[in-house]
């Protein structure tokens, strides 16, 4: 209903122009046909996201649910239709990464909508070529806690963004910077709030730590893991799998200390339940090893400095930064999306940004 009610508001503008029998002014159309590519962890969220835009502002989509969670966009679309959705407005082809390739290669598609790792999006846009793209992909945190944070609060932050949907959130707790006077102190706090933290099965009401939702993330996980204790890393808490389950995807909760800047936890996307802590010794330190990263999608700082905390919204090298609380923060009417220069793509999601995204601005010109 949101981009219902902007949708109305999308207006363009008069122009004044330099030649005085000339009036200018602009106005959005749509794009045409969009190739929707999503996510299996937010199958359903982000279906929306990107089709109530393009619905909002005249287009039509061919969506690609992910191979691993296809049955929620396939619901979805049999309530599209109950409620009256004209034919051949969305479109869902169902299949593997070869039914992608062809999506974004076809010729009937005008513009490419991609949510999903780094890796994935640089394939797409290499084979869309020059077609309009909203491309949101990998992000890693990071939380940055200062020496002045309410440590018990960022400690709670950082263990809910790693807990929260196993970790397999692209703004989830992937590195925690911590100040190296309060280090001790905040992995204390930390190991304290993960005392919360219950695996098994997600339909027990007493659970909030479920399955990763396949081989590929638990392995990458094992990979983390391996990586950190041959670079000496200290794991305080999990590091493995939990065996007896139903499954060989259920990670135990995972606290790591004294991680090196260049292992996997620090350089790469884990995307599942862990906490890796780094540590600096003052603020300038903090924000460069902050930025030391190839990604920039979404980052926290935790502190009671307001000038510290409009240091780092300004300075963090991420398209969004949280003031005292978790990287998870989101909002639907936030502009999502990464920083420029990061490998975390292009376009926002969220809000009026989207509707903007996924339409032409053009203009007219009159002589009088």
């Amino acid at each position: 209903h949101l981009h219902a009610e902007d949708a109305v508001r999308l207006h363009g503008e008069t122009m004044p122009s330099t030649v005085g029998d000339k009036r200018m002014f602009t106005f959005h159309a749509p794009v045409g046909t969009w190739g929707i590519i999503t996510p299996w962890n937010f199958p359903l969220l982000m279906l929306a996201e990107f089709v109530a835009p393009g619905l909002a502002t005249g287009n039509a989509h061919v969506v690609k649910p992910p191979a691993n969670t296809p049955l929620t966009v396939l619901t979805a679309m049999e309530a599209f239709v109950a409620a009256g959705l004209p034919e051949g407005l969305v479109n869902i082809v169902a299949g593997e990464g070869a039914t992608g390739d062809a999506l974004v290669r076809h010729p009937g598609v005008d513009a490419i909508g991609f949510i999903g790792s780094s890796a994935t999006g640089t394939k797409i846009q290499a084979a869309a070529g020059l077609k309009r793209s909203i491309m949101e992909c990998s992000g890693n945190g990071p939380l940055v806690v200062l020496a002045d944070a309410d440590l018990d609060a960022a400690a709670k932050a950082a263990v809910y963004g790693a807990y929260l949907c196993s970790g397999q959130v692209c703004c989830a707790t992937e590195r925690v910077v911590v100040h190296q006077d309060v280090h001790s102190a905040f992995v204390e706090a930390v190991l304290r709030a993960a005392d919360d933290v219950v695996l098994g099965d997600p339909f027990d009401a007493k659970v909030n730590l479920g399955p990763l939702n396949n081989e590929g993330v638990a392995a990458k996980m094992d990979r983390h893991m391996a990586d950190a204790r041959e670079r000496g890393a200290k794991i305080l808490r999990g590091g493995h799998r939990r065996a007896d389950q139903p499954t060989d995807l259920y990670y135990e909760f995972t606290v790591v200390d004294e991680v090196p800047v260049d292992s996997l936890l620090s350089r790469e996307e884990s995307f599942g339940p862990v906490v890796p802590i780094l540590t600096g010794g003052n603020d300038d330190e903090l924000l460069r090893i902050a930025n030391d990263d190839k990604l920039g999608l979404q980052g926290a700082v935790f502190t009671q400095n307001m000038t510290a905390a409009f240091r780092f919204v300004e300075e963090m090298a991420v398209g969004q930064v949280i003031v005292n609380d978790s990287t998870c923060f989101w909002d639907i009417n936030m502009p999502f999306g990464g920083a420029g220069n990061r490998g975390t793509g292009w376009g926002r999601i969220g809000g009026k940004h989207t509707l903007l995204g996924m339409s032409d601005l053009r203009t007219g010109v009159f002589s009088i």
